[in-house]
């Protein structure tokens, strides 16, 4: 009898089960991603977002929370995406993270209705033909943690307001167009990575007083100046740098770096005195270049610098001292 009551409380569970309806997004959700897709030619990338089918959390290139609202929308490697970033977009009031990545169709400015967007963490546009500006409104977006604006035309200043987000801890804006200096505190806590390589920044390196943990700092093909040595100071972990191509001009023979560094590329400047002791001490390192600057010999003995070969170490015009030379001597 007890089996035949249990048997019965599972069917009646299943009916009730298949009776209840699929969660549904929110009517506003659906009304702006339809609107969305519109103003970007009604690509066949986006054919589940249709009308006829009114759950849009069933849709491709998006999620939604338990609540129904869509939190995460993700557009990439569509070519048949065409036109600027809809100011629909701003009516997704949930959105925690837009990826808009490979749509070469994709033109025109970074819009201002994705101010709207209080509750974005996540947001990246790249390998677009986006241009113009970095709208300063975006540090009005204080939860963002991520931000990668890479690969674009992007034009103009980085906005100094982005140091005053306080959550941000990735920044990318590589392969761009931009000009200026480089405001300071750009990223914030631990894991830190600032990544502006391949534009045309100039000024010095700001000073950063911060000792959290950076795990990448890539500011290469540019055109900075000055002494950065303050990257490296004693007691703040930092994973990999690379100031390649740039026009720094400092005294490099007593820097000490820091022991849990991985890769340093700091070829094509015009750094200038020896190669440090420290080097030595890099135990993790894996990747090293100071090539093409105007370093002088000796070279330190010992295997930390001599395990990364010759290279490294080529093209250097000593014009006070020593020529930087021997390195086969030491292997």
């Amino acid at each position: 009898m007890a089996s035949t009551a249990s048997s019965l409380l599972v069917v009646f569970l299943l009916v009730a089960a298949a009776a209840t309806p699929a969660r549904s997004c929110a009517p506003s959700d659906l009304h702006a991603l339809l609107s969305v897709k519109q103003a970007l030619g009604n690509p066949a990338t986006l054919s589940s977002w249709s009308p006829s089918s009114p759950n849009c959390c069933a849709w491709d290139h998006l999620r939604c929370d338990d609540a129904g609202r869509v939190n995460n929308v993700f557009i990439d490697g569509a070519d048949d995406v065409h036109g600027q970033i809809p100011s629909a977009v701003g009516g997704l009031s949930a959105l925690m993270s837009l990826s808009l990545f490979r749509l070469p169709g994709l033109t025109g400015a970074i819009p201002p209705c994705l101010t709207a967007l209080s509750n974005l963490q996540f947001l990246t546009i790249s390998h677009t033909n986006v241009s113009g500006p970095i709208p300063g409104a975006l540090a009005r977006l204080r939860s963002l943690d991520s931000v990668d604006l890479s690969n674009n035309k992007l034009s103009g200043c980085i906005p100094a307001a982005f140091a005053d987000l306080p959550n941000l801890r990735s920044l990318d804006l590589r392969h761009n167009q931009l000009t200026g200096p480089i405001p300071a505190g750009l990223v914030q806590g631990q894991f830190r990575s600032l990544i502006l390589s391949y534009n045309q920044l100039s000024g010095p390196i700001p000073r950063d007083d911060a000792q959290d943990e950076i795990n990448t700092v890539d500011l290469s093909h540019n055109k900075l100046t000055g002494d950065p040595s303050h990257l490296f100071v004693p007691g703040r972990p930092i994973g990999k740098v690379d100031l390649s191509w740039n026009y720094l001009d400092f005294d490099l023979s007593k820097l000490v770096f820091p022991p849990e560094l991985t890769y340093l590329d700091l070829s094509h400047n015009r750094i200038r005195g020896t190669v440090p002791a420290s080097l030595e001490r890099l135990s993790t390192l894996q990747k090293l270049d100071l090539s093409y600057n105007n370093l002088c010999g000796p070279l330190p003995k010992g295997h930390g610098v001599i395990k990364h070969g010759c290279k490294p170490y080529a093209h250097n015009q000593c014009r006070h001292g020593t020529p930087l030379a021997g390195c086969q001597d030491l292997s």
